[in-house]
């Protein structure tokens, strides 16, 4: 992996993170990129599944108000 694409990935790793400062998400993709790796898989699925639910409850709140008004 390039310095690069290490960089890239601790940026993702550390957005909008709680856990991550960049410095330590960089350190953590240094020392084990598959795990590194695999957390940005896991934080991208989980904010994938959060959209769909968001659009879900907005398509049942549409429903409602068709419904009832």
């Amino acid at each position: 992996m390039t310095e690069r694409e290490e960089r890239d990935l601790a940026h993702r790793l550390a957005d909008g993170s709680n856990v991550f400062d960049f410095d330590k998400a960089l350190e953590l993709v240094k020392r084990r990129p598959a795990d590194a790796e695999k957390l940005v898989r896991m934080k991208d699925e989980f904010a994938r599944r959060q959209e769909k639910r968001a659009r879900r409850r907005m398509q049942r709140e549409l429903a409602l108000r068709e419904d009832y008004g």
